[in-house]
């Protein structure tokens, strides 16, 4: 599911699904709102959209509300994590080519189901499935992040008598090509972003060529196909944001709310029951916008708010004893497939000095972190995987709180202090330099601000300054990724399909992609690569436990833990529940308390 980064996890549903004691308080008995009977849902989210193009959008808020309104070839179960036919029919059928261009190859088949429509009428075919990947293959448009994970794909056959029916083929054999086929890129409908039909003048197969990609790269269609795609109205304006999803997008106010609203007749519904994909039964949806985290707690108070992940970690743990707030909601806190970090930009003059990285990783104490910001709702993690997966390198022990040997490190990288200020220095090409650097944040993050002055404190200790500054959402993810920063705190989400380490770590991934920090080499780079197209699992395992050493000798990331969601949830809904696969919840599947039998799962 696009790059908020992302073989099934092997976990027991008892596992999958964890409420806390408050979530049995409160049964239907004693159960009341003034919002009683009202179908709609009103998700708290803690920072802006940055775009609702979803070939476009880059962060975790966009991709949530865009679930609703898009619909995947193929979709997770969120409670097996198993991937299961949306879109399509069912699973493809995956068979390797012997002969022909793309021996050697796969061919990957797919028929959509024959319900699909777009809100116009049309059904959806295999053309639409061709015009959402060429148009991620553009050049120009604004999803260099996506295209990583769909470069293996290099063709695609639609059935003449039933275009439906497509096939995808590929050059070589690729270890995630289920996944990677059907769940990176929801379809997108060619009559809404691309009526002129520009795309039609090239084929996957030529956009898929590198040597055929660059002839056309300036083709004038190519171009001004990328500018209306990337233009204001395809990210954020009514009409213009469209897919065959349950809900249409309704209004945006920057910083204040997003409203989708159920679409009346909608193809799925006659599919309801069938599978959790079809499940939408609130009439609206509505993500409000608030970074402030005190007063988005006084708005659940005031029951003006559903659904929240985003308190903070001691008014979760405050909130599990108070009777009259788990009156009203549940709090679950599932585990998630997700951890947080502090990048370091390796290209910065001071950070490309590993001994410096290290050093900095030594005066970081996770044990605090967890045990004082997040109350125990987390684990340490040491590698760009989730402890949870098979191929988690378990023999990485991560560098430990130390700030003796961090002392060390920074004098053997030459930094002094020579003039008795508190803070070490060190010449530079003829120019003194202290050793200063600057740590960023998104505004209303108060974990993040907080790991910030922990770190601050811990380095002030060594010698080295540590200035914690915040900034607004959209901003934050501009200068990361223009790699604007010395170091940064941040999250990565990671679905339960097989992990591409290629759209955050391949060197390729530095300008576009989601290699902000400025990781690898050419060696990092064949073990990626060596990792996509290993098809035996027990071998894929291994080069994933190398790569990850790799990752860990070199300190792109000082990697924290990985927390469990804090998800509070109204008992207006006679089926609440919380999941480990990010963000928890699925708001469309909630059924207001008392307002229709519907079919269950």
């Amino acid at each position: 599911m696009k790059s908020v980064a992302l073989p099934t996890l092997f976990m027991a549903a008892g596992f999958i699904l964890t409420g806390c004691p408050s979530a049995k308080k409160g049964d239907s008995a004693e159960w009341h709102s003034k919002r009683e009977g009202v179908k709609e849902v009103i998700i708290h989210e803690l920072s802006d959209c940055d775009k609702l193009n979803p070939l476009t959008s880059t962060d975790a808020s966009s991709t949530y509300v865009e679930y609703n309104i898009f619909m995947y070839l193929l979709d997770i179960n969120k409670e097996t994590l198993e991937l299961n036919p949306s879109l399509a029919v069912a699973r493809p059928v995956i068979t390797p080519v012997t002969d022909g261009e793309f021996a050697g190859g796969l061919a990957i088949s797919y028929e959509i189901r024959p319900e699909a429509v777009w809100d116009n009428g049309q059904p959806v075919t295999g053309h639409d499935v061709a015009f959402t990947f060429k148009a991620v293959k553009n050049p120009h448009v604004d999803c260099e992040h996506l295209r990583p994970y769909l470069d293996f794909i290099w063709h695609i056959e639609i059935d003449k008598d039933n275009p439906k029916k497509f096939t995808f083929y590929t050059k070589d054999v690729f270890f995630a090509a289920e996944s990677h086929s059907a769940y990176q890129a929801p379809i997108i409908p060619e009559y809404v972003y691309d009526p002129d039909g520009l795309m039609r003048a090239f084929t996957l197969r030529e956009l898929s060529d590198p040597l055929q990609a660059a002839r056309l790269r300036e083709h004038p269609k190519m171009m001004e196909f990328a500018r209306n795609f990337n233009s204001e109205k395809y990210q954020r304006e009514r009409g213009y944001v469209v897919g065959c999803g349950p809900y249409a997008f309704v209004s945006w106010t920057t910083g204040q709310r997003i409203i989708l609203e159920k679409k009346k007749n909608w193809w799925g519904d006659q599919l309801a029951g069938t599978a959790v994909n079809f499940a939408a039964y609130p009439e609206k949806l509505i993500y409000e916008i608030i970074n402030d985290r005190t007063t988005a707690l006084a708005a659940m108070k005031d029951e003006t708010i559903d659904i929240s992940d985003a308190l903070r970690e001691k008014d979760f743990f405050d909130l599990r004893k108070n009777v009259d707030f788990t009156r009203m909601y549940h709090l679950f806190d599932p585990m998630q497939l997700a951890y947080t970090y502090i990048g370091l930009n390796m290209k910065h003059p001071i950070l490309s000095d590993l001994n410096v990285r290290k050093a900095l990783a030594h005066a970081v104490d996770r044990k605090q972190i967890i045990d004082v910001l997040v109350y125990g709702l987390g684990i340490p993690i040491n590698g760009p995987f989730h402890p949870t997966k098979k191929y988690y390198n378990t023999e990485l022990k991560g560098y430990a709180f130390d700030l003796q040997r961090a002392q060390q490190l920074l004098e053997e990288a030459g930094w002094k202090d020579t003039d008795g200020d508190g803070i070490r220095d060190k010449v530079i090409n003829g120019k003194k330099y202290p050793l200063k650097l600057v740590f960023k944040y998104n505004a209303g993050n108060d974990t993040r601000e907080k790991i910030g002055l922990f770190f601050k404190d811990n380095c002030r200790k060594i010698g080295v300054n540590i200035e914690v500054i915040a900034r607004e959402w959209t901003v934050f993810l501009d200068e990361i990724k223009n790699h604007n920063f010395d170091l940064y705190c941040g999250a990565w989400i990671q679905d339960p399909t097989e992990d591409d380490p290629k759209q955050l770590w391949h060197t390729e991934s530095y300008q576009g992609g989601s290699n902000y920090v400025g990781f690898g080499d050419a060696q990092t780079d064949l073990l990626i690569e060596a990792i996509r197209r290993e098809i035996d699992e027990e071998k894929r395992n291994a080069l994933y436990k190398q790569f990850q050493s790799a990752v860990e000798a070199q300190v792109p990331y000082i990697f924290l833990y990985s927390p469990n969601a804090r998800i509070v949830m109204s008992k207006r809904f006679e089926n609440a529940k919380a999941y480990t696969a990010r963000p928890g919840y699925t708001e469309r599947e909630l059924i207001v308390r008392g307002t229709r039998n519907v079919a269950r799962f």
